[in-house]
């Protein structure tokens, strides 16, 4: 088994690195490692609505599945993101976003929500199936941003390949939503590396 104490070595990013962020920092590296295309870097490093991205990148509408969404106790890793004890009761929603027009799946996302900073209305919107979480933050005048936290490379996964019916390899990256000073939701999305094939509109 790997030695957790054991010394990690130094990383020395090139000089043009040492003055961004980590995140686009790694979205660099992955590009030269992985062979990442303009449209992949921009979808990891987006800070805005993934939704109303995909369909610039489409060429189409696009909608919303929840695949489940229920209230559970917060996950450590979740919680830790969040800044809330671990066991806090927050609201876990699994969807996927695909193209009106056939139904083709672009995206896959997971999302925690404390249940302890939502308002009313909004808790009440976010529960409810179907609505991208972009949508309904316009729909409350919510003023926010999205920290992108990390992102990475998965070659395979059989769920994924389920749920975005193509085969690795897969992006993923994790955020943020940030409102108040706090962070409101944390998501970690996944798309396949084929996702190139959306920019002419085709499938």
């Amino acid at each position: 088994m790997f030695n957790l104490m054991m010394k990690k070595p130094k990383t020395f990013l090139p000089e043009a690195q040492r003055h961004v962020d980590v995140p686009t920092a790694k979205i660099w590296s992955l590009s030269s490692s992985r062979g990442l295309l303009p449209i992949h870097r921009i979808l990891l490093g987006h800070d805005g609505s993934m939704t109303n991205l995909l369909e610039l990148i489409s060429c189409c509408e696009v909608t919303l599945r929840t695949i489940k969404q229920s209230v559970i106790p917060c996950p450590r890793e979740a919680a830790d993101l969040l800044a809330i004890d671990v066991g806090e009761p927050a609201n876990e929603r699994d969807i996927t976003i695909v193209r009106s027009s056939d139904g083709s799946p672009l995206l896959y996302a997971r999302s925690y929500a404390p249940l302890s900073r939502l308002k009313p209305a909004f808790k009440a919107d976010l529960m409810r199936a179907d609505i991208p979480i972009g949508k309904i933050m316009q729909k409350h005048r919510i003023e926010a941003r999205r920290e992108i936290l990390d992102v990475g490379y998965l070659c395979s996964d059989r769920h994924l390949e389920e749920l975005l019916a193509r085969p690795g390899p897969y992006l993923w990256r994790t955020y943020n939503i940030i409102t108040q000073g706090k962070p409101l939701i944390t998501v970690k999305e996944y798309f396949p590396a084929s996702l190139k094939a959306v920019e002419s509109g085709h499938k």
